[in-house]
């Protein structure tokens, strides 16, 4: 099984974890380090550390974050850095951690992991939009205005 770390600014991966065991249930191998601005570097950085140091025995870690820069994004690089089984991706959304969820239990290969749920991610980014105009004069011609 693949772990996982999810990290960002502020509230944002403890938000995201809560909507993913919300709708996918509790997480194994699966830990949550915020970034919280009040939060010296040196701190942060020893946090993401230990987790991944918590999911040493798994078949490779994913940190996910959630903007491509930012100092959680940077820290996990340097964090992965040298390391084949660790990987970073950056703009991380509730569909990739959901399906990633589920999919990391079939992987022992973090490439072919992500691989998997970038496809996700991406395809569950979109512009969503409703045509109210066909249905409104419908319904019109229907309740006769």
């Amino acid at each position: 099984m693949i772990g996982c770390i999810l990290t960002g600014h502020g509230s944002f991966a403890p938000g995201m974890m809560g909507a993913v065991e919300m709708i996918a249930g509790p997480q194994e191998a699966f830990e949550v380090v915020p970034f919280q601005e009040e939060e010296a570097l040196e701190v942060f950085e020893e946090k993401l550390a230990q987790a991944v140091e918590k999911l040493s025995s798994a078949d490779g870690v994913v940190i996910f974050t959630d903007l491509l820069g930012g100092t959680p994004f940077r820290t996990a690089m340097l964090t992965a850095a040298d390391k084949e089984q660790i990987q970073v991706i950056a703009g991380t959304n509730l569909p990739i951690l959901i399906e990633g969820s589920g999919l990391r239990h079939g992987f022992d290969s973090v490439d072919a992991f992500i691989d998997a749920i970038l496809v996700i991610g991406k395809e569950g980014l979109m512009h969503a939009t409703l045509d109210l105009s066909a249905t409104s004069a419908e319904e019109e011609q229907e309740e006769g205005i």
